[in-house]
């Protein structure tokens, strides 16, 4: 219920923004420190790939780091062992990239379209877990940031969800 009031708030736009200059480190270092356990328990590797030192972006941590939470969890959950959930970023084009990728099952290119939707889960065997709101609320918290957020998939090899956020 937390997850649906929760992007009710943000498509009113009752959601405010603490806006500041947020190193993408410390928000890397919540996010590993948070699953740790959870990727030890089941065998994945968690990594942060080198990326440009004292990297900042502007928005509100508490919610970027909410993104970032989501997105990795899902990593998590969908990564068997002995797999890799990666977190990066880069700057490009006037934009800041967080990265988080996985080396899990991946998502079929017909459920790529939907993965932001509502409610959308493209396994439905997995009905149980999760609300299937997540990813609606990683797209809003980043379109409320002036951002976009974007997935790529091979299944069986790679899903790689893209956060880019103006760089102001």
């Amino acid at each position: 219920m937390g997850d649906l009031l929760d992007l009710a708030r943000y498509d009113a736009g009752g959601v405010s923004l603490a806006l500041e200059s947020v190193p993408v480190a410390d928000l890397f270092a919540r996010v590993t420190g948070r699953h740790a356990q959870a990727a030890q328990e089941k065998q994945v590797t968690m990594v942060v790939t080198p990326y440009e030192d004292g990297l900042l972006v502007t928005g509100d941590p508490h919610r970027l780091e909410q993104a970032l939470q989501n997105l990795a969890s899902n990593a998590l959950r969908h990564t068997p062992p002995g797999g890799t959930v990666t977190l990066g970023a880069t700057r490009d084009d006037g934009a800041v990239k967080l990265l988080v990728s996985d080396t899990g099952v991946g998502i079929p290119p017909e459920h790529l379209p939907h993965v932001f939707d509502r409610f959308y889960k493209a396994d439905q065997s997995r009905s149980k877990i999760g609300s299937g709101l997540g990813l609606s609320i990683v797209r809003a918290i980043v379109e409320r940031h002036g951002g976009k957020v974007s997935v790529r998939s091979t299944p069986g090899v790679e899903t790689v969800f893209e956060i880019a956020l103006p760089n102001r």
